[in-house]
């Protein structure tokens, strides 16, 4: 659930000259992600395990709403992650289960922003791939954390938009998230963002 959650977290992140052409890109991906206010996406989920050797895919959607609204919905298995400002839903209706969580008790905010502060301090920044339309930024954590022990970004130079994020863990596991139909500032209804369970659903609360 952790590396789920922190996709949201990614979203806007500063660089600075990892090389000389870069400028622009850079200062206008700064500049696009600061003044987003909402946030809409599709995207496809490969995760990969290590120890067992297997990968498994998962397609959904993302919404984001400043400060810290979100929802996103998985399909095979269905999923949906609602988070209020208040509390975080997982809702399994497979499992007709439903979990909420204070977002106060979680490891780290819910919001886009959240590796824009003190950046240069918590990483060490690598650029490790330059296509014609896109670079590669590899970020890895100065402090040791147990949620990631990489995450490479990828930007589109045309769009300034973040397109693929891959989280690599201390063991090498990967959770690789490619984005497609990226709105910035879609207008979204802040109903999306509120989560009523279905009548009969098993509720459990940590």
């Amino acid at each position: 659930m952790k590396k789920i959650i922190l996709i949201f977290s990614i979203f806007v992140i500063v660089f600075q000259g990892f090389a000389i052409d870069m400028d622009e890109i850079i200062n206008k991906t700064i500049e696009k992600y600061e003044n987003l206010n909402s946030f809409y996406a599709e995207f496809n989920q490969i995760m990969c395990d290590e120890v067992s050797g297997t990968c498994s895919s998962f397609k959904g959607k993302i919404y984001f709403m400043r400060p810290n609204f979100f929802r996103m919905e998985m399909e095979n298995p269905k999923q949906i992650y609602v988070g209020d400002s208040v509390s975080l839903w997982i809702y399994l209706p497979e499992k007709n289960r439903a979990i909420r969580q204070s977002l106060g008790q979680m490891p780290f905010q819910i919001s886009p922003d959240i590796f824009l502060k003190d950046y240069e301090e918590r990483f060490n920044a690598e650029l490790t791939d330059e296509e014609k339309n896109s670079v590669q930024i590899t970020l890895i954590p100065k402090d040791q954390t147990d949620i990631y022990e990489k995450i490479i970004i990828k930007i589109l130079k045309g769009k300034f938009e973040i397109v693929a994020i891959t989280i690599i863990d201390e063991i090498g596991s990967e959770s690789k998230f490619n984005f497609e139909k990226i709105e910035i500032n879609k207008k979204i209804s802040k109903k999306l963002f509120k989560f009523n369970p279905p009548k009969g659903t098993q509720i459990d609360e940590y």
